[in-house]
């Protein structure tokens, strides 16, 4: 399965959507895509770990579950990551006046596409 084609879909499935990315729970990009650039990617993968982490440690202490899935919306973008395992995760960078919803179907909807390649 070509990644790269998976994630240029994502994208064009999600109006106001420009980017999309697989990140490893270690920070690292393992393939992305963009049509544009609202923000720096790599900056992305490397707060990724930290958010993963902290994310993770929140949802366990509030007794929630496993977290499987977060966004984080500012004036500059959206960012909704998606896990495929314990050890990747799918993001979808949004226009703020994106559809955040279809963004989610769709990162949901794609990640058991992906997920056996892991």
């Amino acid at each position: 399965m070509d990644f790269l084609d998976v994630l240029k879909e994502t994208v064009e499935k999600v109006d106001g959507a420009v980017a999309s990315m697989i990140i490893a729970s270690d920070g690292i990009a393992v393939q992305e895509y963009a049509s544009e650039r609202l923000i720096d990617l790599t900056g992305l993968g490397a707060e990724a770990s930290a958010m993963i982490r902290d994310i993770g440690y929140a949802a366990e202490n509030l007794g929630l579950g496993e977290a499987r899935e977060f966004s984080i919306v500012s004036d500059t973008c959206g960012i909704i990551m998606r896990k495929i395992n314990n050890d990747y995760y799918l993001a979808l960078i949004i226009h703020p006046e994106g559809n955040f919803g279809k963004g989610r179907y769709v990162l949901k909807t794609t990640v058991p596409r992906i997920e056996n390649e892991f």
